[in-house]
């Protein structure tokens, strides 16, 4: 009973399948000439960075400029394109409930390599870290890292590096 249940939200065990989701398709559709899986991977980076600069239900605009710097650089498109996917994943996060970002998150997991998914993890820690890494962010990195399937020293390692911004909020101007 609970398996179909599972099922029905799109929880259901891993068969080894992609879980291609909506928003990850409407995302990607902003990198005209990339390769559909790789669009597709920028769009679930893009999301998941979303996801956690709106954990505490604000993304300011130095996590903005955060998100679209790390996907022009590791992500090799253009400021434009990355300003595109930014916009397009803060609005999708602030829409979409739990089940999505669980979805997102998966269809990550099964597009990343490792080094990918570790890229991506680094990169949640460094928006957060723009105005001090709080709890609820820390917690939804967790969250991620999990879905992941990332080992838990892998996630105590980029603590580490960055633990001066960890639960130390610094006031905005």
């Amino acid at each position: 009973m609970l398996s179909a249940l599972f099922r029905s939200l799109g929880l259901a065990g891993d068969d080894g399948a992609a879980h291609d989701t909506e928003t990850v398709s409407e995302i990607a559709t902003v990198l005209t000439g990339v390769a559909p899986e790789r669009a597709r991977l920028l769009a679930a980076f893009a999301y998941l960075l979303g996801r956690v600069a709106f954990a505490d239900h604000d993304v300011s605009a130095e996590e903005r400029a955060v998100m679209e710097t790390r996907l022009a650089t590791e992500g090799d498109v253009s400021p434009e394109q990355a300003q595109r996917l930014v916009g397009l994943a803060v609005q999708a996060t602030s829409s979409h409930g739990a089940a999505e970002d669980y979805q997102v998150a998966r269809e990550f997991e099964v597009l990343a390599s490792r080094e990918e998914k570790l890229q991506l993890l680094r990169a949640l820690f460094a928006v957060s870290a723009q105005h001090g890494i709080t709890t609820v962010e820390d917690t939804e990195i967790s969250r991620i890292a999990s879905v992941l399937r990332l080992e838990r020293s892998d996630v105590t390692a980029l603590r580490h590096e960055f633990r001066a911004s960890i639960n130390a909020r610094l006031p905005r101007d």
